[in-house]
């Protein structure tokens, strides 16, 4: 995130820049999808007295701001992201992995979806869920271990 965007974000809000808001930030800049904990221990590299209630505070706050994106799935905990932009997600069924991916041509679908009913300040948001490459890679390399493992077992069970 641009420092371009949390100050026309702070400038909007009645909010100023605390170290906190500033630690947090600065733990989600590298586009991660961070639970609470994830993002305290991140935090405390910088402010080691920062408790686990300072950061859900903070968090708030900047989520207000529009600083700050909250993405829960399916009972996983919720997870924070520092992005300014609107976009989607892709969530791994295995690793719990989460890509954000941005799809223009959604807004389109959305919009003809709620003219179709009659819908007014609509928003959307798509999550894909599926296997990851790597989890895709590692299922099948099991299931053909697995087979192998059965080819054996039936081997043998004919020899006996």
């Amino acid at each position: 995130m641009d420092s371009n965007g949390v100050d026309a974000g702070l400038l909007r809000s009645r909010y100023r820049l605390t170290k906190q808001r500033a630690a947090v930030l600065n733990a989600l800049e590298d586009g991660a999808h961070l639970t609470a904990e994830a993002l305290l221990e991140r935090v405390r590299a910088q402010l080691p007295g920062v408790s686990l209630g300072t950061i859900y505070r903070t968090v708030d706050i900047l989520r207000e701001i529009g600083l700050v994106q909250v993405f829960t799935h399916n009972g996983m905990a919720a997870r924070y992201e520092a992005s300014l932009s609107k976009h989607h997600h892709l969530v791994c069924d295995v690793c719990r992995d989460i890509t954000n991916v941005h799809i223009p041509t959604l807004a389109q679908f959305v919009s003809a979806v709620a003219a179709q009913y009659r819908y007014h300040d609509v928003d959307a948001f798509l999550t894909v869920t599926g296997r990851c490459a790597n989890c895709a890679a590692a299922a099948s390399t099991n299931h053909l271990t697995e087979r192998a493992h059965a080819e054996v077992e039936e081997r043998v069970a004919r020899r006996e």
